[in-house]
């Protein structure tokens, strides 16, 4: 029994210390039943554990065996912590020795004193979930699957702080590392992997107090879109590939919030150009009604751009811009103001990261997103040399060959594919 009056079973698994606690308040008699039935079958759970643990060791080990042997390295940059401007990089090296994995943190930055350090079991989750990625969704999900993966991530870095070390946003830093692994990933497996998404989440927070003295806090995450896939385009307006995000309805925002929502959309030609072109950076625009309160964002990729792959190009920047229509000032991608009535605040997502040569998108998909107003016909002519009839809506197919050919003979070198400070 334990001392809030609840029982405890514990069972061993896998060396694994397990509770399972029932309170017993009102059901005491029938709490000893359960304990008494679960304990009829102790022995069939362990084993039905064990065996699933060993299951999805097996299928991830086999897995890991059919990717080709080596060392895969990829490095990206956050903008900064917020304090210090200086790039942050996240460097990892992914080894594959058979049936084994590492993932190698070694030479990624040393803890930073903003608020985005990723402490070691966020660091962890970020490469299981990209792994997941190659190894597919046969192994269950559980600790079995993370056996044959070793994680080296030094004591006292960004992925793995040591006391005192701030991690309150430790987001961004989390969802990066998404990035960078993805990045090595594509080496491992080039006919499977997207270029860069986004890559982590935007803070924007609106505080203060009403004219009653009443606090308010309104805090949401953005997310934008994916890059380009090897097969298709990226997915415009979507959360992070591995987290489960919603973005917060526009009428309960201003219901509840002295806030105004002015503007919220896709931002054309702002999608990495591609085969398979990257999503589109979304923006959005508040209004504050309070009469003072405090702005603080947490934002990124400004410098950093994500990137593209396979000849794709990287995507755009994200902006932040007070009083867009008056002032227009520029805001530092991490900052904390103090804002009143009438302010406006636009925030634009960076633009995802395109798959794949430009140049061989199909003229046809190019017209498309003329046609949807994702691209300008300008952009189309420049980044894809498709060259668009806009008053009869058509491709002109021979001045796109001519152009292309132009464009082909031009080009000096390749786009790099990985992001720089």
């Amino acid at each position: 029994m334990t001392h809030d009056g609840g029982y405890r079973l514990g069972v061993d698994v896998g060396g694994t210390f397990t509770d399972l606690v029932l309170m017993a308040s009102d059901g005491r008699v029938l709490t000893r039943k359960v304990l008494s039935t679960i304990g009829n079958y102790a022995d069939a759970i362990i084993t039905g554990t064990r065996a699933l643990l060993d299951q999805a060791e097996r299928l991830a080990r086999a897995a890991i065996t059919r990717m080709p042997d080596g060392r895969y390295e990829f490095t990206d940059w956050i903008d900064d912590d917020g304090i210090d401007p200086d790039p942050i990089p996240l460097r990892v090296a992914l080894t594959v020795a058979g049936d084994r994995l590492t993932a190698d943190f070694t030479g990624s930055a040393a803890q930073v004193r903003g608020g985005i350090n990723s402490p070691l079991p966020f660091t962890k989750s970020a490469v299981y979930a990209t792994v997941r990625h190659l190894i597919g969704g046969e192994p269950p999900n559980n600790e079995g699957y993370f056996r044959p993966i070793e994680v080296i991530a030094p004591p006292g870095t960004i992925v793995n702080p040591v006391l005192p070390a701030a991690v309150a946003a430790r987001g961004l830093t989390g969802f990066r590392l998404a990035n960078a692994l993805f990045g090595a990933l594509a080496q491992i497996a080039p006919d499977r992997v997207f270029a860069c998404e986004v890559g982590g989440d935007t803070g924007v927070s609106f505080g203060g107090y009403d004219a009653q003295r009443r606090p308010f806090v309104f805090l949401e995450f953005l997310f934008g879109s994916w890059g380009g896939r090897p097969t298709r385009d990226g997915v415009d307006a979507c959360s992070s590939s591995v987290v489960n995000f919603s973005n917060n309805p526009i009428e309960v925002i201003e219901s509840e919030y002295p806030l105004l929502i002015e503007r919220y959309g896709y931002l054309p030609d702002s999608g990495g150009a591609g085969r398979f072109r990257g999503g589109l950076a979304l923006v959005r625009q508040y209004r504050f009604l309070e009469s003072a309160g405090t702005l603080q964002l947490r934002t990124d990729r400004r410098r950093a751009l994500p990137y593209g792959l396979h000849g794709g190009r990287p995507g755009t920047p994200s902006d932040n811009v007070l009083n867009p229509e008056t002032d227009s000032r520029r805001l530092p991608s991490k900052c904390t103001l103090e804002i009143r009535r009438g302010d406006v605040f636009r925030h634009v997502l960076a633009g995802a990261g395109g798959w794949g040569d430009p140049l061989e998108r199909d003229p046809e998909r190019v017209l498309k997103d003329v046609l949807e107003e994702k691209l300008t016909a300008d952009y189309a002519r420049r980044e894809y040399g498709v060259v668009i009839d806009s008053a009869g809506r058509t491709v002109l197919a021979e001045e796109t060959a001519r152009l292309r050919a132009q464009l082909r003979a031009a080009a000096g070198s390749v786009p790099r594919e990985g992001p720089g400070p």
